[in-house]
């Protein structure tokens, strides 16, 4: 199965752009997750965390109770902005005259009428790296570099060609997002972003974070259980069990870098994945609730992390997260041990209509107006997560 990230490709396409360019996506918010070092990505630690994942609650479920990452996990490990405005908007089942107009490319779908993709080998080839790979005895940063030279040659360095350059940016950012930030199953990239791309001074105002967050949970929720990764940027999950749950999958190699995901080598095991994942299900299954860690920014301050800074109103919130059609609950009041507060019973129900609604065959939806309720939650800034609770005795009664 074809991985659905190509992180080291996304980074050398980065890499690759002009300087001028480069500027203009970090000043998108964007350039803190491409500039960390791509590394090992654990398919059993991802599958182990997966497996706990409960639908219902939009919340883990492990022996010592609810757990759920938070705006803050990810404005801290990846470095994304998880304020501003909500990335919703219209989407289209035919996206031919934007792929056109903004990507100089042809779009594709399961019928005439459904036109919603690009590609994976023609965008990869806009941005000259089709056919690239990584060599036997390569190291992954010097494939990296080796890419990124390619993808170099490909791009128009004038700045004051406009036109040219906002088409090589638009396609970059559509295989940011399509095989790094919001991946999905298969070898299509989604073209559902592109009306909002369409106007690029405003890319830096969306609350791109929270947009990986809603992605995720909504993967998460209509998944198999065979995956073997996730959908979105399967390091973030990956890394967030560093600091909760600490198994020994990864060793912190450089303790002052921001974001956090930059902190972290993964160990690289050479048994089995089978035999990792009855491993590493025994180790969460007999793992000791007192090493589990509920708050593991306690300490850290937001020096150099202006993300950490914007968002820090959202991070104790019950709140709609949105990444267009993907329409997600975050329920911190289900694990509020991480917010530093007693954790109090609450009886859950799934959030009705809104995982089938969002994910129909509709020809044109606009998603503030197909939710609104949910829309105008966000612009409210949810709602402060609180709890009477003396202590979380009765709550874990009433878990196990």
């Amino acid at each position: 199965m074809r991985p659905r990230t190509m992180w080291p490709l996304v980074v050398a396409a980065y890499r690759g752009l002009p300087a001028f360019q480069r500027e203009r996506v970090r000043e998108m918010g964007f350039g803190s997750i491409l500039e960390i070092e791509p590394f090992f990505v654990d398919p059993p630690l991802i599958q182990v965390i997966r497996d706990r994942w409960d639908r219902v609650s939009r919340t883990f479920l492990f022996p010592w109770g609810h757990m759920v990452p938070s705006l803050e996990d990810v404005a801290r490990i990846t470095g994304l902005r998880v304020d501003g405005e909500a990335v919703t908007g219209v989407t289209y089942a035919d996206y031919t005259d934007l792929t056109q107009q903004l990507l100089g490319l042809e779009p594709f779908g399961q019928d005439d009428h459904e036109r919603r993709m690009v590609g994976r080998v023609a965008l990869l080839q806009s941005l000259g790296l089709a056919g690239v790979r990584q060599k036997a005895d390569e190291l992954l940063p010097v494939f990296v570099e080796r890419a990124a030279g390619l993808a170099r040659a490909t791009y128009g360095q004038d700045a004051e060609d406009t036109v040219q350059a906002d088409r090589n940016l638009h396609r970059f950012l559509v295989f940011f997002f399509g095989k790094m930030l919001f991946t999905t199953k298969g070898d299509g990239i989604h073209c559902r972003f592109l009306g909002i791309l369409d106007d690029l001074t405003r890319v830096g105002r969306y609350a791109w974070g929270a947009a990986l967050l809603a992605h995720t949970f909504a993967d998460l929720s209509t998944g198999t259980g065979r995956e073997t990764t996730v959908g979105g940027f399967a390091p973030f999950l990956q890394v967030w069990s560093y600091y909760y749950l600490p198994l020994g999958r990864a060793t912190e190699v450089d303790p002052t870098v921001v974001p956090l995901a930059r902190r972290w080598l993964p160990l690289v095991s050479t048994a089995t994945y089978a035999f990792q994942l009855d491993v590493l299900r025994r180790h969460v299954r007999n793992f000791p609730a007192l090493l589990v860690v509920w708050e593991p920014y306690a300490d850290y301050g937001d020096a150099d992390q202006p993300w950490v800074v914007s968002g820090r109103g959202l991070f104790r919130q019950d709140i709609w997260v949105h990444c267009l059609n993907e329409i997600e609950p975050l329920r911190m009041r289900l694990a509020a041990r991480t917010l530093g507060l007693h954790q109090c019973w609450i009886d859950e129900a799934e959030p009705r209509g809104i995982g089938r609604k969002t994910r129909g065959k509709a020809k044109t939806v606009d998603w503030r107006t197909r939710f609104p309720e949910q829309f105008s939650d966000w612009h409210r800034g949810g709602q402060v997560v609180t709890s009477d609770a003396t202590d979380s005795t009765t709550y874990l009664r009433r878990y196990q």
